[in-house]
């Protein structure tokens, strides 16, 4: 018997429509328009896969509440071991938006410890530059933010007429963002999560989840996107500040 997977492939092929194609018009990443179609739905984020399936159906052609109704089905064909481990992995997936597990707290108490120290010397260096007033959990989300911001100050390099972009997430976030119609970087932000692109002209994105993210373009911080849980496609933010859905 097909299984709800093969047929949404099946589906796809007869209608001759690359997968490539699918992505470019949804903006969802191939790497989970192919997990979708091979049946791997733990690697897809949680709260966004009904959202995934609805936009890859109308894609391809189908009707998106006639294959809701296929993907529901498929659900309550799972075996009642199969139903029990999609409910601890959601579960699981669940606690990890809203808190660390014992490795991450470990960790991040041995990292503060390493930041305290590194912070005690730099206070006591005589080449010191002046610091925020920060207490120490300000301190770490501030390295935290100085990383984020390194890694994409490298890899796209700052110039005088380049616009910063941030986006910070208060919430699970996922973002599928293009920057000037070239870079294209798919995201699934943690809450408290900060990270900054530089373009030109413009950034397009596909947000899910919009009441967990905050945008700032050169220091602007814009109102809020939408509610929590809803799904924004193709926004463009223009390099003067025009907002364009």
């Amino acid at each position: 018997m097909e299984s709800f997977s093969e047929h949404l492939k099946r589906q796809r092929e007869e209608r001759k429509i690359r997968l490539s194609e699918v992505a470019v018009q949804t903006r969802i990443s191939l790497k989970f328009l192919e997990a979708i179609e091979a049946g791997n739905f733990d690697i897809l984020p949680k709260t966004y896969i009904r959202a995934f399936i609805r936009d890859y159906a109308s894609a391809i052609g189908l009707d998106p509440d006639e294959t809701m109704k296929r993907f529901d089905l498929y659900l309550e064909s799972l075996s009642p071991e199969a139903q029990k481990v999609e409910a601890e992995t959601s579960r699981k997936e669940s606690e990890k938006s809203v808190g660390l597990t014992r490795t991450q707290k470990i960790a991040g108490a041995v990292g503060g410890v390493i930041i305290l120290v590194a912070l005690s010397y730099l206070a006591f260096s005589p080449t010191k530059k002046s610091e925020p007033d920060l207490n120490s959990y300000g301190r770490m989300q501030e390295l935290s933010r100085r990383k984020f911001d390194s890694v994409y100050r490298a890899s796209v390099p700052a110039k005088t007429d380049s616009t910063r972009l941030v986006l910070s997430a208060s919430d699970t976030v996922w973002v599928n963002l293009v920057v000037d119609d070239g870079r294209t970087y798919d995201l699934l932000m943690k809450p408290g999560t900060e990270v900054a692109f530089w373009g030109k002209k413009k950034f397009t994105m596909t947000i899910g989840n919009a009441g967990g993210l905050a945008l700032s373009l050169n220091g602007r911080v814009f109102p809020p996107l939408g509610k929590t849980g809803v799904v924004i496609r193709n926004l463009t933010i223009y390099k003067d500040g025009t907002l364009k859905k």
